[in-house]
């Protein structure tokens, strides 16, 4: 499998348009699942900020990070366009500090990193969640090689349930976790029949 990482360089030039690479909508998982709410919400890897600036708006303190410096630039415009306020950090999952038992929700769509960097660091990130904090996901799967409508194509970032969940279900309690065929309309970067996994989880509370 090959390790790739696509760093800020391209994914700033990736955010350099006019648009919205992603579109102004929010993930239609994370629309489903997110209800109306307060407390912290994480929104990692979240680059323009469609999903931040969406779950701002259902009443969540949210903080994205994300390697891009144009992203953030984005998501402040955005953000300012629907009356919202997200705190947007330059910051990478490797090397990012994360501190238990911090955020109520933590929401994202399509952040594939390599396998290792996944296993390493995903279990990190989810420890920053309460006790009864949830993680709601959406990443292509690892037959989305064979489709047309978005998503890398590395092996190494593609996802198979089995092993994601062997990797960060432990002290969860599984709510959704599903392989579907979805239709994608987020841009024409994301558009048509794709192959993806679909998470929900809720961290376990404390017995006393």
């Amino acid at each position: 499998m090959s390790n790739v990482k696509f760093g800020a360089e391209a994914w700033n030039a990736r955010f350099s348009g006019e648009g919205w690479a992603y579109g102004k909508e929010p993930n239609a998982w994370l629309a489903e699942r997110i209800k109306p709410g307060s407390g912290k919400a994480l929104v990692p890897a979240d680059g323009e900020g469609r999903n931040a600036v969406w779950i701002a708006s259902q009443g969540y303190d949210t903080t994205v990070f994300d390697l891009s410096d144009v992203g953030r630039d984005k998501c402040a415009l955005l953000a300012s366009q629907k009356g919202v306020v997200v705190d947007y950090q330059v910051d990478d999952l490797e090397t990012r500090n994360f501190s238990p038992g911090q955020y109520d929700l933590i929401a994202c769509s399509w952040f594939h990193v390599p396998w290792s960097m996944f296993c390493q660091h995903y279990p990190r990130m989810l420890s920053s969640l309460k006790p009864g904090g949830e993680f709601i996901c959406e990443g292509y799967h690892t037959t989305q090689m064979e489709m047309t409508s978005g998503g890398p194509k590395s092996l190494d970032l593609l996802w198979e349930l089995d092993e994601v969940m062997d990797v960060i279900s432990d002290g969860f309690t599984t709510i959704h976790a599903a392989v579907e065929t979805v239709e994608l309309d987020e841009s024409d970067l994301h558009r048509g029949r794709a192959h993806v996994v679909r998470l929900h989880l809720a961290k376990r509370k404390h017995r006393k």
